[in-house]
């Protein structure tokens, strides 16, 4: 084999599985960054008072 078959050969072997395995490792750092921003919102709201919503928790008060 001369030296472009070879590299050919190396980008189809090396780059094939790379490609078809992107979407996955994209994937899970969105998942990733979608939780901590759900975490950082719940923090938020955990600071924040709650509001009684019913007569009983008014009541209790």
């Amino acid at each position: 084999m001369n030296d472009t078959t070879v590299y050919a050969l190396g980008l189809v072997l090396v780059g094939g599985p790379a490609v078809m395995l992107a979407p996955f490792a994209i994937a899970r750092r969105l998942v990733d960054q979608h939780g901590q921003q759900v975490a950082d919102d719940i923090a938020q709201l955990a600071d924040v008072p709650s509001v009684p919503t019913t007569r009983r928790e008014l009541i209790n008060r």
